[in-house]
């Protein structure tokens, strides 16, 4: 669920991306119904992606659509998108992906009761043979999201929030599209900086709005940065490298 992969050419980049990119989705996502919300532990966000308010259950599952959100390899994804027979009962899978790539697949989040551990400390689901089987006869690509591969990764759930919170603000800016111009062509040159030392070499363009839009442009794939360290005003942010 990393959101920094480089490789080892420069990709033209077309300044206009939108985050959201109006393709059609192929599933909805299932609404909570009343009482289901109020005995369920609900969180939500404005998605910039889905351009829509996003709702799961759960921080494991938030954890995961923050993820979908600031990963720059997806392009679109839906909570709660379909159930699968499994052994004779119905299961709600958590989320529907499509990659940039044009792959889709189902994401089933797995907490760590139902999960067994395998050597070098990891997990799998105790279900493994039959969710293989059950996605095998629904014809569907399913991968398995377990609570360790969450938590295994940390500060993250903030960093994201952050991410998204800053994104959301450059949604709202006149000037965004010049500050993605201005921003991209600083990283053309110097490929790599702090924030601080961004907002000094553009002064006197707003820091709060810089800040917004090198967070935009972070979930668009133009620019990364390493998500183990925070993301702050001493953040070294670097021109992503894409094939």
């Amino acid at each position: 669920m990393a959101t920094t992969n480089q490789s080892s050419a420069t990709a033209p980049f077309e300044v206009t991306t939108r985050l959201h990119d109006g393709s059609p989705r192929p599933c909805a996502p299932r609404r909570f119904g009343r009482r289901e919300f109020e005995r369920r532990d609900v969180y939500g966000f404005q998605s910039v992606k889905e351009s829509r308010a996003v709702e799961v259950d759960g921080l494991l599952a938030l954890s995961v659509a923050l993820s979908l959100e600031c990963d720059p390899q997806i392009s679109a994804y839906v909570e709660r998108p379909r159930k699968l027979a499994v052994g004779g009962k119905s299961l709600e899978l958590d989320f529907w992906v499509r990659h940039r790539s044009g792959r889709e697949e189902f994401l089933l989040v797995v907490c760590e009761a139902d999960c067994i551990a395998n050597p070098g400390g990891s997990r799998s689901p105790r279900e493994s043979r039959r969710l293989t089987d059950a996605a095998s006869a629904a014809s569907i690509n399913l991968r398995c999201v377990t609570e360790y591969d969450v938590r295994v990764e940390g500060g993250m759930l903030m960093v994201r929030n952050r991410l998204l919170a800053f994104t959301q603000v450059a949604q709202t800016l006149d000037s965004g599209l010049a500050l993605r111009t201005r921003l991209l062509d600083y990283f053309a040159h110097a490929k790599r900086a702090r924030i601080d030392q961004v907002e000094e070499a553009l002064a006197p363009l707003p820091p709060s709005d810089l800040h917004a839009v090198i967070c935009e442009l972070v979930c668009l794939g133009a620019l990364t940065f390493d998500p183990s360290h925070g993301l702050t005003r001493r953040t070294v942010i670097e021109r992503r490298m894409r094939t």
